[in-house]
């Protein structure tokens, strides 16, 4: 059996399992129905396109379930958003909230599929996660990024006073494009990144600076307070300097970024539903009132 054949053998039998691409957007309305139903108090958001020429099509699709809301009234105001590529036929692009729990575990609060990553999108995907999970008094929240195409505009127009972390693992990236690379800079940027108090960030800083004076400059155009624990906000009660909880997230599902979209969505929806439910047995077996960390 050649290339050709293996590949065509292989997409029949993910069509016969899976259905086609054209079954599963025809069905769209009605599944996001059955969750509406099914998951009481939840938001689900489905919008096509407004072409009065053609028929209607899937443009976007926002998921917040009930139990993802309450279980975030107990999390830490800190928010990671992300966006990945879906490699599955219908393409686009999957946006992500994530929240950090009082064990500083990864939580899931919303999901959306969109055409593209920029400010448009995010916008529409930040609004509705606003309202879901009423973010009032927007000083008093953190988010989490890595800055994606469009985010930051739209953090402006939305959450003009809340405070915007930049994962450093992503800072140390952009300092190693930007020609500024070896261990002793990568070390003492941590430093700095890791510094609990002004005069040890202050500290930290003229010691890069002893390294190198070009990256030293580079680094105070980037605000402190986006990226060290020395002028971070204490409202969160989080002082995270990775987006590892996006990160996580992207990686646990994994298995469903390359599936037709109803599929995508089920299989999203179950893994979330098993991890909620793995967390619970765990949580039942605790013997203390405090997090075990």
């Amino acid at each position: 059996m050649c290339q050709k054949q293996a590949y065509r053998a292989k997409q029949k039998a993910i069509k016969s399992f899976a259905g086609s691409l054209k079954e599963q957007f025809s069905t769209i309305r009605n599944y996001c129905l059955e969750l509406i139903r099914s998951n009481p108090r939840s938001t689900v958001v489905l919008k096509l396109t407004d072409n009065n020429e053609v028929q209607p099509t899937f443009s976007r699709l926002y998921v917040c379930f009930e139990a993802c809301k309450q279980g975030f009234k107990n999390c830490r105001r800190a928010i990671g958003v992300d966006g990945c590529f879906l490699k599955g036929p219908q393409g686009g692009h999957l946006l992500t909230a994530v929240g950090v729990d009082p064990n500083n575990a990864t939580y899931p609060i919303a999901y959306a599929i969109v055409e593209n990553e920029n400010k448009d999108s995010w916008v529409w995907f930040l609004s509705l996660l606003q309202s879901d999970l009423e973010l009032d008094e927007e000083y008093a929240w953190t988010f989490m990024s890595d800055k994606q195409k469009g985010l930051i505009p739209a953090f402006e127009s939305l959450f003009p006073n809340a405070e915007n972390r930049f994962c450093v693992r992503n800072l140390h990236s952009n300092m190693k494009r930007d020609g500024f690379m070896g261990k002793s800079l990568k070390n003492a940027l941590w430093a700095a990144a890791r510094a609990t108090r002004i005069e040890e960030f202050k500290a930290r800083m003229e010691q890069l600076k002893e390294l190198d004076e070009d990256a030293y400059n580079w680094l105070v155009k980037k605000p402190a307070n986006q990226w060290s624990r020395s002028h971070f906000s204490t409202l969160p009660k989080c002082d995270i300097l990775l987006n590892n909880m996006c990160e996580s997230f992207n990686a646990f599902i994994l298995p469903a970024r390359d599936k037709p979209i109803i599929t995508l969505l089920e299989t999203i929806r179950n893994l979330l539903m098993i991890g909620m439910q793995v967390n619970r047995d765990k949580a039942r077996k605790w013997d203390f009132l405090l997090c075990p960390k």
